[in-house]
């Protein structure tokens, strides 16, 4: 295979091409056929894949984070585990050191809690938890875990698809979800399909009618009425902009979700009282992802000023460590440091580790974490080789993980054990770096 089919490969519709395509990568870095890049001291844990949304399959997941210099990487993927050994597998033939997780939202309802607003932006008594360190033997288990889940959001997303359809036919277009929607995600390998699968399937479907520019422009703006920031319409106006479709769904999401929502279900958001003592006695370690409420347009411009968990934030995590749960995550970078110290104050309260992520599913996003003090970084950096750590010790025994009784009773300091779990995971990086 030649290096130029190789790079362009990388998101290739099969598996094998794309894995083959990292190796020819690969051997061209030893070959000095592609200069190499050195190893920063920089981790990112929640890289979102085309097995939920994305622009990247696992493989270019793991090239990406080659090419941004990071020494660690992980795979996020909501209600899906299908991309996590695709995923381990690039990494190490790229010398980074991989870790593996998925996503899934629980409900409140029979908690004090039920009728808050959490992470959620469509609906209340719903939060997305982020689930980090997962042991490879454990994911037979959780694919039977996740399946029903990702069928009864199939079946939610059908009807979503039909409330966008009947705007669309406003405009003399149409979306089906077969046609459209299916052929965008990894559904029949056991990919999810999400809200954003919706709307990218309608951006596609607008692109195919108003061109890229000012007719797409002008139909946003006067005929949809959506009020666009300057930095997107920047982007619009952007012909050859390579992420239009990306820019024009985000677009969308302020502007169909509210008429195109249906309600999840209990089937689809489990109890949270009820999960996170499951997946932590599989060697999991269950996260709750900090949003916090947006003051401004999001980093990523699809959120508007929104209030979400911060008045509810100390009663929240303290049910939370009641549940079992040991861990929150958030991504800095679209938080103030009033919010970041806020909760940086709360985990230490209820002695919860902190994790940190970009939450990266869009084209714009850089896999490096950015805006962070030293002190900070150095914490979540200490935090994800830990991660890399507990899967290893997990791998070998449940009693070995992080948060297991055994090792709580023998590293009960949380700063003692993160050392002890950081020196595992570096030991573990020995055998997979160049």
């Amino acid at each position: 295979m030649k290096l130029e089919t190789a790079l362009k490969s990388l998101n290739h519709q099969d598996r094998q091409v794309r894995l083959e395509s990292i190796q020819r990568i690969s051997s061209g870095i030893r070959n000095d056929e592609l200069l190499p890049v050195k190893r920063k001291n920089e981790c990112n844990n929640h890289v979102h894949s085309q097995y939920s949304f994305s622009p990247y399959s696992p493989s270019m997941i793991a090239w990406k984070a080659y090419r941004s210099g990071l020494s660690t990487c992980g795979i996020i993927d909501h209600e899906s585990v299908a991309g996590c050994r695709e995923f381990q597998e690039a990494c190490r033939i790229l010398g980074i050191v991989p870790t593996i997780g998925f996503e899934i939202r629980l409900n409140w309802n029979h908690t004090p809690l039920k009728d808050k607003m959490f992470n959620d932006p469509d609906q209340k008594s719903v939060g997305y938890f982020p689930i980090h360190g997962v042991p490879v033997s454990k994911l037979a288990e959780i694919e039977r875990f996740l399946q029903p889940i990702r069928q009864e959001r199939y079946r939610r997303n059908q009807k979503m698809v039909k409330n966008i359809d009947s705007i669309l036919r406003n405009y003399g277009l149409g979306l089906d979800f077969d046609w459209d929607v299916i052929p965008v995600s990894k559904w029949s390998e056991r990919g999810s399909i999400t809200e954003r699968h919706l709307l990218y399937a309608t951006a596609k479907k607008l692109l195919q009618k108003y061109s890229p520019g000012q007719e797409m422009i002008s139909f946003l703006k006067n005929r949809l009425g959506i009020r666009l920031s300057e930095t997107s319409e920047a982007y619009l106006t952007e012909t050859e902009n390579p992420y239009y479709e990306f820019d024009v769904t985000n677009i969308l999401k302020g502007f169909f979700s509210e008429f195109m929502y249906v309600s999840a279900s209990e089937t689809e958001t489990p109890d949270v009282e009820k999960v996170i003592p499951y997946l932590k006695e599989i060697g999991c370690i269950p996260t709750y992802t900090y949003l916090g409420d947006v003051k401004k347009e999001s980093v990523t411009g699809d959120k508007k000023p929104q209030k979400f968990e911060d008045d509810i934030l100390d009663e929240m995590m303290g049910l939370l460590r009641s549940y079992g749960m040991g861990a929150l995550s958030y991504a800095p970078r679209r938080n103030d440091m009033q919010q970041i110290q806020m909760v940086r104050s709360l985990c230490r309260k209820y002695n919860m580790l902190e994790v940190a992520g970009e939450d990266i599913n869009q084209p714009r996003q850089p896999f490096v974490n950015s805006g962070l003090g030293s002190d900070i970084k150095e914490y979540f950096d200490l935090t994800t080789w830990a991660i890399i750590g507990h899967e290893k010790m997990a791998e070998e025994s449940l009693d070995k993980g992080f948060f297991s009784d055994s090792t709580i009773k023998k590293y009960p300091n949380l700063s003692e054990r993160l050392k002890v779990y950081e020196k595992i995971g570096k030991e573990t990086a020995l055998g997979v770096r160049r």
